[in-house]
Parts: C-alpha cells; sequence; structure tokens
C-alpha cells in the first residue's frame, strides 16, 4: 500500500502549473522520471521510510534550506521554507526526532515565523528542551565560514539524517546558479562541505528540489540534458535519497504525507487550510513568490487556490488509504 499511496501523491506533487514565462514547461515530469528510475519505489515513499528508518525519538536531523537572494529577491524567496516546516512538525510530533534548520541570517525572522504558523515552537539554543520545538541555526554566506559551519553543525549535534529542501547547490565548476544561470554563489549559503561530511560519517542524506540547481541533483547527470542551462546551473551534489518536484515545497508535503501514512497519523499532513496559514505567515514576514518577485500569496508562481487544491488531493490520498468503508453497491 505505500507503493500506491506513494505513486499518487508522485504524480500530485510533480505536476507543473507554474506560468509560461522564462523557465522553461515540460521539465517536471523529466526530471522526475530520471529520479524515479534509479528509485525502487515512488520517491515520497522512499524518502518517507528511509526518514522513518534512520529517525527516532531523540534522534537530531538537521534541514537546510533557504533560496533566493539579491539582487532579484534580497528577502529571499518562499519556497523550501513552507516544506521545511511541514516536514519538521511530521518529524517532530510524529517521530519525536529533533529538528535543526540551517538558514541564512535574511531567512531566521521569516523561519521563525513560519514555524509558528506551523504549530511549532522555535528555541534558540539547540540544546534546550522544549515541547514540540525546533531550533534555528545561521548558515553563512562565507565559503570559508560555511566549511568551518559545516564542521561544528555536525561535530556539535551528531546528526542522524541532513535533508535540504531547495537548497542551491554548486555547479561542477563550485559556483552556485538560479535555475536560468544567473549566477548566485555570494548571497548562499555553500552546503557542499555539509553533504560531503556527511555522506562520510554515514550520515543521512536526502534532498528536494524542483529544478536540478538544488542539492542532490548531482545524483542525476540528466540535468544537464533536460534543462536549457543545465551545463550551468546543474547541481555536482549527490544524496543518498533524492526527491523531484514541481515545487520543492510540493515535495516537502509530500513527504510529510507519506510520514504521516506510514505512522498512521492523519493529523500530520499539510492540509490546505495548513498550508495556507504557513504560506500567509511567509508573505507577512517578507520572504516573496520566488515566480513574481513580489510578496503575492503564491508559490513558485502558482495561486493560493492551487496551492490549497493540492495540498487536499495529497491530504485525500492519504486520508483514503487509512480508511476503511465497505461499499455496497459494488
Amino acid at each position: 500500500m505505500p507503493e500506491i499511496v506513494g505513486h499518487y501523491i508522485d504524480r500530485i506533487m510533480s505536476t507543473e502549473l507554474r506560468p509560461i514565462g522564462n523557465m522553461p514547461r515540460g521539465v517536471a515530469h523529466l526530471l522526475y522520471d530520471a529520479v524515479r528510475a534509479k528509485a525502487d519505489a515512488p520517491l515520497s515513499t522512499t524518502m518517507a521510510r528511509a526518514l522513518i528508518d534512520r529517525l527516532g525519538p531523540g534522534d537530531r536531523i538537521v534541514i537546510v534550506c533557504g533560496a533566493g537572494g539579491a539582487p532579484t529577491l534580497p528577502t529571499g524567496e518562499i519556497d523550501g521554507l513552507l516544506g521545511a516546516v511541514a516536514l519538521a512538525r511530521a518529524l517532530t510530533l510524529g517521530v519525536g526526532a529533533d529538528v535543526h534548520l540551517a538558514v541564512e541570517p535574511r531567512f531566521v525572522a521569516p523561519i521563525t515565523s513560519i514555524a509558528r504558523a506551523g504549530e511549532l515552537n522555535v528555541r534558540t539554543d539547540p540544546h534546550e528542551e522544549w515541547t514540540g520545538s525546533i531550533a534555528i541555526h545561521i548558515s553563512p554566506e562565507d565559503d570559508a565560514e560555511g566549511i568551518t559551519f559545516a564542521e561544528q553543525l555536525l561535530d556539535n549535534l551528531e546528526p542522524t539524517a541532513v535533508l535540504a529542501i531547495e537548497k542551491l547547490s554548486i555547479n561542477y565548476e563550485g559556483i552556485i546558479h538560479g535555475a536560468t544561470g544567473i549566477p548566485w554563489h555570494d548571497v548562499h549559503f555553500n552546503a557542499a562541505h555539509l553533504f560531503a561530511l556527511a555522506a562520510e560519517r554515514g550520515v543521512l542524506t536526502c534532498g528536494i528540489g524542483d529544478a536540478g540547481n538544488e542539492i542532490g541533483f548531482g545524483s542525476i547527470p540528466e540535468v544537464a540534458a533536460i534543462q536549457p542551462e543545465g551545463k550551468v546551473m546543474g547541481s555536482s551534489i549527490s544524496v543518498d535519497v533524492l526527491l523531484a518536484a514541481a515545487i520543492s515545497d510540493w515535495g516537502g508535503y509530500a513527504v510529510t504525507a507519506m510520514l504521516a501514512f506510514l505512522l498512521e497519523r492523519p493529523d500530520l499532513v499539510a492540509d490546505a487550510d495548513y498550508v495556507e496559514n504557513l504560506l500567509r505567515a511567509a508573505v507577512a514576514s517578507g520572504v516573496v513568490c520566488g515566480w513574481y518577485a513580489r510578496p503575492t500569496l503564491s508559490d513558485d508562481g502558482v495561486p493560493l487556490a492551487a496551492q490549497r487544491a493540492a495540498a487536499t488531493l495529497i491530504e485525500t490520498a492519504v486520508t483514503q488509504a487509512l480508511t476503511r468503508a465497505h461499499s455496497p453497491s459494488h
């Protein structure tokens, strides 16, 4: 049953609904297919199982998120932040894991507001004990400082898993680019060392993205052929488990839904109201829609109504699969 549920959740989360513009259409399903060809089960099922297998009560996971920066998105974009919080809630309340989020300075206030809208407490002391809480760490934009930060984070927390969602990756030249090939290295945390060191230490590494320039897509060299700027922006960082979605946040919602299904906790699904609460908190906090570069109630150019609809379909895939109802007419 997890494969069946995951199959339909994957179809929903990989449905491309962005506007027509300077980003290519018809890419989401190609990236998904390339990743799926290397996986033994639907991508949401695979990642949810991997997280549950590795994480138990008290085990730590580091989630890195936060994309977009100056000059076009100086306050950063929405995508990735919402999915990170949805996952954090499911892992905190459902698994009992100790979740730590790492973001650049411009994302600290927004992710705090989004987390609270997402029904989580936020603590500044990573070792403090507080029910239903997550910890936030500030990741530096300077490469040398990023190496030190990565080492200290892994040394101090000793996490069982590290997960990136909509976290931009260096390409094979060691430079971070946007999905259309715009250089964006100087305003983002370079997480290459974090993931390389985690892999060396046997820590589970996961990546969720939507364009191929995010951490994890080094696992599929097909990005170079699928994306028009794939040779420039394609990630060089591989992970143990990769998920490709039409919007990274939808990938986060998909894995959250599968966690809820496997745990038989439908209350942990990111339903339409929950997603709307996250989106409204994000806009109010100052981050913007990555497509329009304005504080609109949309995520990656897809409006609130469609965000709610996708969340409802994902939720229904879970709740119906957990419902026993005999049909007297069949």
